[in-house]
């Protein structure tokens, strides 16, 4: 064993515990560090979830793609030929200004638009039932979402309006 004469005259700032009852300014700033640690995780855990919570929404009807469907069907209806209300009301059929017979009708939970029955081009999703009412210069159009709100849009159609079947 070494023996020397040197003493410590004060403790290392890098002890942490020691034997004394006294309470350090390191031991205090350590578990200041640890409460703000821990409370930070908690932030970081609840802005995690609260990300997590928008993923419920995509399972809802879209108004979005309401607002889009609807501007295109009044662009497309003001061009068309002849329109009209077919399959008991549960469809809606037009000639466009290329000749072509336009179907928009819903497709499991899909409103779906198709051209000369061939293929199809989905508009709206999360659809429950589709409803269509044709009268002398308008078109009606009510769809109805998966919670059961109805959405109901009005077409003015100047041109031939087919009545419907």
């Amino acid at each position: 064993m070494y023996h020397t004469k040197y003493k410590k005259s004060r403790p290392f700032a890098s002890i942490i515990l020691s034997d004394e009852q006294g309470f350090t300014l390191v031991q205090a700033l350590w578990q200041m560090q640890l409460y703000l640690i821990l409370c930070f995780g908690c932030v970081l855990i609840f802005s995690v979830a609260e990300k997590a919570h928008p993923f419920e929404e995509i399972n809802q009807f879209s108004h979005m793609e309401w607002k889009q469907t609807v501007l295109q069907l009044e662009e497309e209806l003001n061009r068309a030929v002849a329109v009209g209300a077919v399959k008991k009301g549960k469809a809606l059929e037009y000639i466009s200004d290329q000749g072509r017979v336009v179907t928009i009708e819903p497709y499991q939970e899909i409103l779906r638009k198709r051209m000369d029955q061939a293929g199809h081009l989905p508009l709206l999703q999360k659809v429950k039932q589709f409803r269509v009412r044709t009268a002398q210069q308008t078109t009606i159009l009510e769809v109805t979402d998966v919670s059961g709100k109805v959405y109901e849009a009005v077409f003015f159609t100047y041109k031939g309006v087919v009545p419907k079947t």
